[in-house]
């Protein structure tokens, strides 16, 4: 005897606004602070603080060398959204690259070019994969281009600066929101049942 198949829909009843995770996201400034907090591993200095200081701290004086200022030139999206469901939600995310310079200004105990230097060897290396998963489980290092060396950079004081830069890659997976249906059901799949 041939038992009938009957297909059966598969839903999770949506939750209320307030029951919705939070979604996995970062806010420029934390990108800014995970970059700040690697930077600050990989070029050790004896004798003196590295300041680092990002786009969005416009206001800020510009602080005694050696310092390194970060500003995020590029944020493109790599690939199309793509939706993870769970018993309850449909999660949305994309991989996206950020593209931000880093411009090193060397004085005192250690120059530009060797600042830039340690940052690209260390960052372009396994280990800055290993410390930035102890950071963030969404914002990885990919790669970074060459160093550039400018040659006259003049300084609010009008002294000549040791000055370089260099351009980093890094992949972000954002979460762009946790959605559901306006309706109180989503259809998550349909199932046969036997």
């Amino acid at each position: 005897m041939t038992e009938k198949k009957i297909p059966v829909k598969v839903t999770a009843k949506a939750p209320k606004d307030k029951e919705f995770p939070e979604p996995k996201k970062l806010t420029y400034k934390e990108m800014y602070n995970l970059v700040a907090k690697f930077l600050q591993k990989a070029i050790p200095i004896k004798g003196a603080k590295l300041k680092i200081i990002n786009s969005l701290q416009n206001r800020t004086a510009t602080p005694k060398a050696p310092y390194i200022t970060l500003h995020i030139i590029d944020d493109n999206q790599m690939s199309t959204p793509e939706t993870r469901y769970t018993d309850k939600y449909k999660i949305t995310w994309s991989r996206t690259e950020m593209t931000i310079r880093m411009n090193f200004v060397g004085g005192g105990n250690i120059a530009a070019l060797e600042m830039a230097k340690a940052f690209t060897i260390r960052f372009n290396d396994a280990w800055a994969t290993e410390q930035f998963s102890e950071y963030s489980d969404i914002f990885f290092p990919l790669y970074s281009e060459d160093i550039e060396i400018k040659e006259f950079v003049i300084n609010a004081e009008d002294q000549y600066e040791d000055s370089c830069s260099v351009v980093a890659y890094f992949e972000y997976h954002p979460e762009f929101g946790v959605c559901a249906n306006s309706a109180k059901e989503i259809v998550m799949g349909v199932g046969i049942v036997d």
